[in-house]
């Protein structure tokens, strides 16, 4: 079969409905960033319960909740508004403090006054790239002892300034699709817990009433939130994993999900109607994503080789619209081997800008692909970081269900 070079960057391209008759291309870099449009999910998840457990719990009663339904934390965030749109207007929370006032007047003189700054200002959002991560994933740090940080979303969240574009909030989305978050609780989280209660979380709401759940990257965000209380005394944080909170979001009353709200300007607002598009395009126990996130061991390409055996995954697909050869990505390295691109998540392939639009794919495809293709080294899953290349001689259980096809 022919290899592929990649193609410009199209915007929204329409996938063929099913990657059988898609041929793997080649992907020479991410140089040019393009919007793209996330895909229809196929697979659905059931909401959850308002009441969520907790697999592992910390307390920090260092703050006081007040029983009102509108706590006092000012909050300025920008709002999803789908991929390739700009930021949407901020989301303005009621503050007990001095209204806000806005900083975008000063931008406008500084534009009529030189002709070269005009031109280069403007480019500066436009060049700003979705938060990537390196291969390996980061080093388990805790900013309160005792309490592990979510460093890969802590880390994107760095990157995220005022102005920043949709693209961009969706960058620090994918990332918080592994590992835990921390939510605040309204008095003692343990005893709720070991009562069977549903958790009392922490919320604020905007002038329009809609309120939204907190969310925190570390222990760290959490106390600096808490410290924005006027009278802080009864306030707890527990760890959760990321599924179960957004799952608890999806279905109760919530318009949303703010993360790390008094980290500005690194912190977002993500609407509920993107949490429940990405939990129905997940795969439900974040079995890849977990691994990726992990530390390095020397059996994890083992373990994601098993993995993909029983997890549909999403592969980038070019259908030539926008004048490139049809194909799934693939990565060639400099000696001529061959890697199929695989994703675990939509967002996934999102985040390499490329255009590409994410299909999903099934073991059964994967195992197809392998076969019919010998001269294929493996697969590199997640380019965009963490990410780890699995060859493929540890892909035997995704090679033995095109046996089972066979027979």
């Amino acid at each position: 079969m022919a290899l592929f070079s990649r193609r410009k960057k199209s915007g929204d391209d329409a996938v063929a409905p099913t990657a059988e008759a898609v041929e793997p291309r080649t992907a020479q870099g991410d140089d040019h960033p393009a919007e793209s449009a996330l895909s229809e999910g196929t697979a659905s998840e059931s909401a959850t319960s308002d009441s969520v457990t907790s697999n592992s719990a910390t307390s920090d009663s260092t703050v006081d909740e007040q029983p009102a339904a509108a706590p006092s934390i000012g909050i300025s965030v920008q709002a999803f508004r789908g991929v390739g749109a700009e930021a949407g207007p901020e989301v303005e929370l009621p503050s007990s403090d001095a209204p806000s006032n806005p900083q975008t007047p000063p931008a406008a003189p500084a534009a009529p006054q030189t002709p070269p700054r005009p031109a280069t200002r403007p480019e500066a959002p436009e060049e700003r790239r979705l938060p990537l991560a390196s291969a390996l994933p980061p080093e388990q740090t805790e900013t309160v002892p005792g309490m592990k940080d979510n460093v890969l979303l802590r880390e994107a969240l760095t990157e995220i300034e005022a102005g920043a574009t949709n693209d961009q909030l969706l960058g620090v989305m994918r990332q918080a699709l592994q590992g835990h978050l921390y939510i605040r609780v309204n008095g003692d989280a343990r005893a709720q817990i070991s009562e069977g209660k549903a958790l009392s979380v922490a919320v604020v709401r905007d002038s329009e009433d809609r309120q939204y759940m907190l969310a925190f990257s570390s222990a760290g965000a959490v106390r600096d939130s808490v410290q924005l209380e006027a009278d802080p005394s009864s306030t707890s944080a527990v760890a959760q994993p990321v599924t179960s909170v957004l799952q608890q979001v999806v279905s109760g009353d919530f318009a949303g999900l703010i993360v790390d709200n008094a980290s500005a300007p690194h912190r977002v607002v993500f609407p509920t109607e993107l949490l429940q598009k990405t939990l129905e395009q997940a795969d439900v126990d974040m079995t890849v994503k977990s691994i990726l996130a992990a530390p390095r061991e020397q059996d994890s390409a083992v373990k994601v080789g098993e993995a993909l055996a029983t997890t549909r995954m999403w592969v980038a697909v070019n259908d030539g619209s926008g004048g490139g050869p049809v194909g799934i990505a693939e990565a060639q390295t400099t000696d001529g081997r061959r890697f199929l691109q695989l994703f675990s998540h939509p967002l996934e392939v999102i985040a390499l800008g490329r255009g590409d639009r994410p299909l999903p794919f099934a073991p059964e495809q994967l195992a197809k692909v392998l076969t019919s293709h010998a001269d294929i080294a493996g697969v590199i899953v997640d380019s965009a970081g963490p990410s780890i290349v699995v060859e493929r001689d540890a892909l035997t259980p995704v090679l033995v269900l095109a046996v089972d096809l066979g027979d």
